[in-house]
Protein backbone atom coordinates (compact mmCIF):
# COMPACT_ATOMS: atom_id res chain seq x y z
CA UNK A 1 0.00 0.00 0.00
CA UNK A 2 2.78 2.41 0.97
CA UNK A 3 4.70 1.52 -2.16
CA UNK A 4 1.68 2.22 -4.34
CA UNK A 5 1.06 5.55 -2.60
CA UNK A 6 4.70 6.60 -3.04
CA UNK A 7 4.57 5.65 -6.72
CA UNK A 8 1.47 7.80 -7.18
CA UNK A 9 3.01 10.81 -5.46
CA UNK A 10 6.25 10.44 -7.41
CA UNK A 11 4.37 10.53 -10.73
CA UNK A 12 4.19 13.88 -12.60
CA UNK A 13 0.50 14.36 -11.78
CA UNK A 14 1.10 13.29 -8.20
CA UNK A 15 3.81 15.93 -7.82
CA UNK A 16 1.53 18.65 -9.20
CA UNK A 17 -1.36 17.74 -6.94
CA UNK A 18 0.99 17.48 -3.95
CA UNK A 19 2.31 20.99 -4.68
CA UNK A 20 -1.25 22.31 -4.86
CA UNK A 21 -2.15 20.67 -1.54
CA UNK A 22 0.98 22.01 0.16
CA UNK A 23 0.22 25.57 -0.97
CA UNK A 24 -3.37 25.30 0.29
CA UNK A 25 -2.21 23.95 3.67
CA UNK A 26 0.33 26.74 4.08
CA UNK A 27 -2.26 29.38 3.18
CA UNK A 28 -4.72 27.86 5.66
CA UNK A 29 -2.30 28.81 8.44
CA UNK A 30 -1.15 32.15 7.02
CA UNK A 31 -4.39 33.68 5.76
CA UNK A 32 -7.91 32.59 6.76
CA UNK A 33 -9.51 34.62 3.95
CA UNK A 34 -7.85 32.33 1.40
CA UNK A 35 -10.72 29.83 1.68
CA UNK A 36 -13.50 32.42 1.64
CA UNK A 37 -16.15 32.38 -1.11
CA UNK A 38 -15.11 35.82 -2.36
CA UNK A 39 -11.49 34.72 -2.74
CA UNK A 40 -12.56 31.49 -4.45
CA UNK A 41 -14.50 33.61 -6.95
CA UNK A 42 -11.44 35.82 -7.52
CA UNK A 43 -9.30 32.76 -8.21
CA UNK A 44 -11.90 31.35 -10.62
CA UNK A 45 -12.07 34.61 -12.56
CA UNK A 46 -8.28 34.78 -12.85
CA UNK A 47 -8.12 31.15 -13.91
CA UNK A 48 -10.80 31.75 -16.53
CA UNK A 49 -8.78 34.33 -18.46
CA UNK A 50 -5.47 32.48 -18.11
CA UNK A 51 -7.20 29.18 -18.92
CA UNK A 52 -8.77 30.49 -22.13
CA UNK A 53 -5.41 31.83 -23.29
CA UNK A 54 -3.63 28.63 -22.20
CA UNK A 55 -6.06 26.51 -24.23
CA UNK A 56 -5.20 28.68 -27.23
CA UNK A 57 -1.44 28.51 -26.77
CA UNK A 58 -1.73 24.75 -26.32
CA UNK A 59 -2.49 24.36 -30.05
CA UNK A 60 0.83 25.96 -31.01
CA UNK A 61 2.86 24.22 -28.30
CA UNK A 62 1.63 20.79 -29.40
CA UNK A 63 3.25 21.43 -32.80
CA UNK A 64 6.54 22.32 -31.12
CA UNK A 65 5.90 26.05 -31.51
CA UNK A 66 5.27 28.93 -29.13
CA UNK A 67 3.11 32.05 -29.02
CA UNK A 68 4.60 34.84 -26.92
CA UNK A 69 2.18 37.40 -28.37
CA UNK A 70 -0.91 36.19 -26.45
CA UNK A 71 -0.67 38.99 -23.85
CA UNK A 72 -0.38 41.78 -26.40
CA UNK A 73 -3.00 40.04 -28.59
CA UNK A 74 -5.40 40.13 -25.66
CA UNK A 75 -4.59 43.79 -25.05
CA UNK A 76 -5.12 44.92 -28.64
CA UNK A 77 -8.33 42.90 -28.91
CA UNK A 78 -9.78 44.53 -25.78
CA UNK A 79 -8.66 47.99 -26.90
CA UNK A 80 -10.16 47.68 -30.39
CA UNK A 81 -13.43 46.26 -29.05
CA UNK A 82 -13.79 49.05 -26.48
CA UNK A 83 -12.76 51.87 -28.87
CA UNK A 84 -15.30 50.71 -31.45
CA UNK A 85 -17.90 50.36 -28.73
CA UNK A 86 -17.11 53.91 -27.60
CA UNK A 87 -17.64 55.20 -31.14
CA UNK A 88 -21.14 53.66 -31.03
CA UNK A 89 -21.93 55.37 -27.74
CA UNK A 90 -21.26 52.19 -25.73
CA UNK A 91 -24.41 50.60 -27.13
CA UNK A 92 -25.06 46.86 -26.92
CA UNK A 93 -24.79 46.49 -30.68
CA UNK A 94 -21.57 48.51 -30.67
CA UNK A 95 -20.01 46.15 -28.14
CA UNK A 96 -20.95 43.06 -30.17
CA UNK A 97 -19.70 44.69 -33.37
CA UNK A 98 -16.46 45.78 -31.67
CA UNK A 99 -15.81 42.28 -30.32
CA UNK A 100 -16.43 40.74 -33.75
CA UNK A 101 -14.02 43.14 -35.46
CA UNK A 102 -11.40 42.62 -32.73
CA UNK A 103 -11.52 38.82 -33.02
CA UNK A 104 -11.33 38.97 -36.82
CA UNK A 105 -8.21 41.13 -36.56
CA UNK A 106 -6.78 38.64 -34.06
CA UNK A 107 -7.45 35.91 -36.61
CA UNK A 108 -5.51 37.88 -39.22
CA UNK A 109 -2.64 38.47 -36.78
CA UNK A 110 -2.51 34.75 -36.05
CA UNK A 111 -2.41 34.06 -39.78
CA UNK A 112 0.57 36.39 -40.12
CA UNK A 113 2.37 34.69 -37.22
CA UNK A 114 1.76 31.27 -38.73
CA UNK A 115 2.81 32.45 -42.19
CA UNK A 116 6.21 33.65 -41.01
CA UNK A 117 6.74 30.50 -38.93
CA UNK A 118 5.78 28.02 -41.65
CA UNK A 119 6.57 29.52 -45.04
CA UNK A 120 9.60 31.58 -44.03
CA UNK A 121 10.84 29.01 -41.53
CA UNK A 122 11.48 31.60 -38.82
CA UNK A 123 11.59 30.44 -35.17
CA UNK A 124 8.19 30.83 -33.51
CA UNK A 125 9.88 32.43 -30.52
CA UNK A 126 11.31 35.24 -32.68
CA UNK A 127 8.16 35.80 -34.74
CA UNK A 128 5.73 35.98 -31.84
CA UNK A 129 8.14 38.06 -29.73
CA UNK A 130 8.30 40.61 -32.57
CA UNK A 131 4.51 40.52 -32.87
CA UNK A 132 4.24 41.14 -29.14
CA UNK A 133 6.08 44.45 -29.37
CA UNK A 134 4.34 45.49 -32.58
CA UNK A 135 0.93 44.94 -30.98
CA UNK A 136 1.87 46.83 -27.82
CA UNK A 137 2.72 49.77 -30.07
CA UNK A 138 -0.62 49.35 -31.84
CA UNK A 139 -2.45 49.44 -28.49
CA UNK A 140 -0.97 52.87 -27.81
CA UNK A 141 -1.99 54.13 -31.25
CA UNK A 142 -5.53 52.75 -30.90
CA UNK A 143 -6.14 54.13 -27.39
CA UNK A 144 -3.85 57.19 -27.76
CA UNK A 145 -2.47 56.35 -24.35
CA UNK A 146 -5.81 56.61 -22.56
CA UNK A 147 -7.96 54.00 -20.84
CA UNK A 148 -11.35 53.35 -22.41
CA UNK A 149 -13.85 53.13 -19.54
CA UNK A 150 -17.44 52.25 -20.47
CA UNK A 151 -20.33 53.34 -18.22
CA UNK A 152 -21.47 50.79 -15.61
CA UNK A 153 -24.81 50.25 -17.35
CA UNK A 154 -23.24 49.27 -20.69
CA UNK A 155 -22.88 45.67 -21.84
CA UNK A 156 -19.09 46.11 -21.93
CA UNK A 157 -19.12 46.56 -18.15
CA UNK A 158 -21.92 44.15 -17.28
CA UNK A 159 -20.76 41.23 -19.42
CA UNK A 160 -17.59 40.51 -17.49
CA UNK A 161 -19.37 40.62 -14.14
CA UNK A 162 -22.61 38.89 -15.10
CA UNK A 163 -23.72 35.62 -13.51
CA UNK A 164 -25.76 32.75 -14.89
CA UNK A 165 -27.19 30.54 -12.13
CA UNK A 166 -24.64 32.17 -9.78
CA UNK A 167 -21.78 31.17 -12.09
CA UNK A 168 -19.64 34.10 -13.39
CA UNK A 169 -19.86 34.59 -17.15
CA UNK A 170 -16.04 34.37 -17.68
CA UNK A 171 -16.07 30.94 -15.98
CA UNK A 172 -18.86 29.75 -18.30
CA UNK A 173 -16.93 30.95 -21.36
CA UNK A 174 -13.79 29.23 -20.06
CA UNK A 175 -15.60 25.92 -19.55
CA UNK A 176 -17.03 26.09 -23.08
CA UNK A 177 -13.59 26.84 -24.56
CA UNK A 178 -11.97 24.02 -22.54
CA UNK A 179 -14.61 21.44 -23.52
CA UNK A 180 -14.47 22.39 -27.22
CA UNK A 181 -10.64 22.37 -27.22
CA UNK A 182 -10.52 18.97 -25.51
CA UNK A 183 -12.96 17.58 -28.08
CA UNK A 184 -10.98 19.03 -31.00
CA UNK A 185 -7.62 17.75 -29.76
CA UNK A 186 -8.82 14.28 -28.75
CA UNK A 187 -11.66 13.41 -31.12
CA UNK A 188 -10.91 15.20 -34.40
CA UNK A 189 -8.46 14.50 -37.21
CA UNK A 190 -7.05 17.99 -36.86
CA UNK A 191 -6.14 17.37 -33.22
CA UNK A 192 -4.41 14.10 -34.02
CA UNK A 193 -2.45 15.87 -36.77
CA UNK A 194 -1.15 18.43 -34.27
CA UNK A 195 0.15 15.66 -32.02
CA UNK A 196 1.74 13.95 -35.04
CA UNK A 197 3.44 17.16 -36.15
CA UNK A 198 4.79 17.78 -32.66
CA UNK A 199 5.99 14.20 -32.38
CA UNK A 200 7.89 14.22 -35.65
CA UNK A 201 7.12 16.74 -38.38
CA UNK A 202 9.01 14.86 -41.10
CA UNK A 203 7.19 11.61 -40.40
CA UNK A 204 3.87 13.49 -40.35
CA UNK A 205 4.65 14.97 -43.77
CA UNK A 206 5.48 11.54 -45.15
CA UNK A 207 2.13 10.32 -43.81
CA UNK A 208 0.35 12.96 -45.87
CA UNK A 209 -0.21 15.55 -43.14
CA UNK A 210 -0.08 19.13 -44.41
CA UNK A 211 2.06 20.38 -41.55
CA UNK A 212 2.36 24.01 -42.63
CA UNK A 213 -1.39 24.46 -43.01
CA UNK A 214 -2.18 22.83 -39.66
CA UNK A 215 0.52 24.80 -37.86
CA UNK A 216 -0.78 28.03 -39.36
CA UNK A 217 -4.30 27.23 -38.16
CA UNK A 218 -2.93 26.60 -34.66
CA UNK A 219 -1.55 30.15 -34.50
CA UNK A 220 -4.87 31.54 -35.69
CA UNK A 221 -6.71 29.62 -32.95
CA UNK A 222 -4.21 30.82 -30.34
CA UNK A 223 -4.66 34.45 -31.39
CA UNK A 224 -8.47 34.31 -31.41
CA UNK A 225 -8.65 32.72 -27.95
CA UNK A 226 -6.11 35.25 -26.64
CA UNK A 227 -8.32 38.01 -28.06
CA UNK A 228 -11.38 36.49 -26.40
CA UNK A 229 -9.54 36.33 -23.08
CA UNK A 230 -8.53 39.97 -23.46
CA UNK A 231 -12.11 41.15 -24.05
CA UNK A 232 -13.29 39.19 -21.01
CA UNK A 233 -10.49 40.63 -18.86
CA UNK A 234 -11.30 44.19 -19.94
CA UNK A 235 -15.01 43.61 -19.30
CA UNK A 236 -14.21 42.25 -15.82
CA UNK A 237 -12.02 45.25 -15.00
CA UNK A 238 -14.31 47.77 -16.66
CA UNK A 239 -11.53 49.31 -18.75
CA UNK A 240 -9.19 48.65 -21.66
CA UNK A 241 -5.80 50.19 -22.34
CA UNK A 242 -2.06 49.66 -22.44
CA UNK A 243 -1.89 47.58 -19.27
CA UNK A 244 -4.71 45.19 -20.22
CA UNK A 245 -3.24 41.66 -20.14
CA UNK A 246 0.24 43.17 -19.83
CA UNK A 247 2.81 40.34 -19.62
CA UNK A 248 0.05 37.74 -19.39
CA UNK A 249 2.10 35.54 -21.71
CA UNK A 250 4.28 34.83 -18.66
CA UNK A 251 1.32 33.45 -16.71
CA UNK A 252 0.15 31.39 -19.69
CA UNK A 253 3.62 30.00 -20.35
CA UNK A 254 3.98 29.14 -16.66
CA UNK A 255 0.61 27.36 -16.80
CA UNK A 256 1.89 25.32 -19.76
CA UNK A 257 5.04 24.28 -17.94
CA UNK A 258 3.44 23.63 -14.55
CA UNK A 259 0.66 21.69 -16.27
CA UNK A 260 3.19 19.27 -17.75
CA UNK A 261 2.84 20.37 -21.37
CA UNK A 262 5.94 19.34 -23.32
CA UNK A 263 7.27 22.53 -24.93
CA UNK A 264 9.04 20.40 -27.54
CA UNK A 265 5.62 19.38 -28.84
CA UNK A 266 3.56 16.23 -29.17
CA UNK A 267 2.66 15.81 -25.47
CA UNK A 268 0.07 17.39 -23.22
CA UNK A 269 -3.59 18.27 -23.30
CA UNK A 270 -6.36 20.48 -22.03
CA UNK A 271 -6.41 18.90 -18.52
CA UNK A 272 -2.76 19.85 -18.05
CA UNK A 273 -3.38 23.40 -19.31
CA UNK A 274 -6.36 23.78 -16.96
CA UNK A 275 -4.45 22.45 -13.96
CA UNK A 276 -1.53 24.73 -14.80
CA UNK A 277 -3.84 27.75 -14.96
CA UNK A 278 -5.39 26.68 -11.63
CA UNK A 279 -2.03 26.32 -9.90
CA UNK A 280 -0.69 29.59 -11.31
CA UNK A 281 -3.90 31.37 -10.28
CA UNK A 282 -3.66 30.05 -6.73
CA UNK A 283 0.04 30.94 -6.43
CA UNK A 284 -0.53 34.49 -7.70
CA UNK A 285 -3.59 34.90 -5.48
CA UNK A 286 -1.68 33.67 -2.42
CA UNK A 287 1.14 36.15 -3.04
CA UNK A 288 -1.33 39.02 -3.40
CA UNK A 289 -3.12 38.07 -0.18
CA UNK A 290 0.20 37.95 1.65
CA UNK A 291 1.06 41.43 0.27
CA UNK A 292 4.23 40.17 -1.39
CA UNK A 293 5.89 42.83 -3.55
CA UNK A 294 5.76 42.53 -7.33
CA UNK A 295 9.53 41.97 -7.55
CA UNK A 296 9.33 39.01 -5.17
CA UNK A 297 6.33 37.69 -7.11
CA UNK A 298 8.44 37.62 -10.28
CA UNK A 299 11.18 35.82 -8.36
CA UNK A 300 8.71 33.19 -7.14
CA UNK A 301 7.28 32.74 -10.63
CA UNK A 302 10.77 32.18 -12.01
CA UNK A 303 11.53 29.59 -9.31
CA UNK A 304 8.25 27.79 -10.03
CA UNK A 305 9.01 27.64 -13.77
CA UNK A 306 12.54 26.33 -13.15
CA UNK A 307 11.30 23.75 -10.62
CA UNK A 308 8.50 22.58 -12.94
CA UNK A 309 10.89 22.22 -15.88
CA UNK A 310 13.35 20.28 -13.71
CA UNK A 311 10.65 17.89 -12.45
CA UNK A 312 9.33 17.43 -15.99
CA UNK A 313 12.80 16.64 -17.32
CA UNK A 314 13.43 14.27 -14.40
CA UNK A 315 10.17 12.41 -15.07
CA UNK A 316 10.89 12.18 -18.81
CA UNK A 317 14.39 10.82 -18.36
CA UNK A 318 13.28 8.47 -15.60
CA UNK A 319 10.52 6.96 -17.74
CA UNK A 320 12.94 6.63 -20.65
CA UNK A 321 15.55 4.95 -18.45
CA UNK A 322 18.17 7.62 -19.20
CA UNK A 323 18.25 9.28 -15.80
CA UNK A 324 21.74 8.04 -15.09
CA UNK A 325 24.29 6.52 -17.42
CA UNK A 326 27.41 4.66 -16.48
CA UNK A 327 30.48 4.79 -18.65
CA UNK A 328 32.37 1.56 -18.71
CA UNK A 329 36.14 1.70 -18.65
CA UNK A 330 37.83 0.30 -21.69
Amino acid sequence: MMKKTFKTISSPWGQRVALLVIICIIMAFLERRFFSLNNAKSILLAISVNGIMACGMLYTVLTGGMDLSVGSMAGISASIAFVINQSFGFSTGGFIYGCAIALVLCLVSGFVNGFFVTYFGLPAFVVTLATKYVLYGCIYMVTRGFFIIPPPASLASRFGNANVLMIPMPVIVFVIVAVVSAFVLIKTTYGRKLYAIGGNKNVANLAGVKSNLNIQISYMVSSVLAGLGGVLLAAMNGQAGQTTALNYEGNVLMAMIVGGINLAGGEGGVPGAIFGALLVGIINNAMLMLSISSDIQKFVQGVVILAAMTLSMYATRSSAGTLSTKVKKA
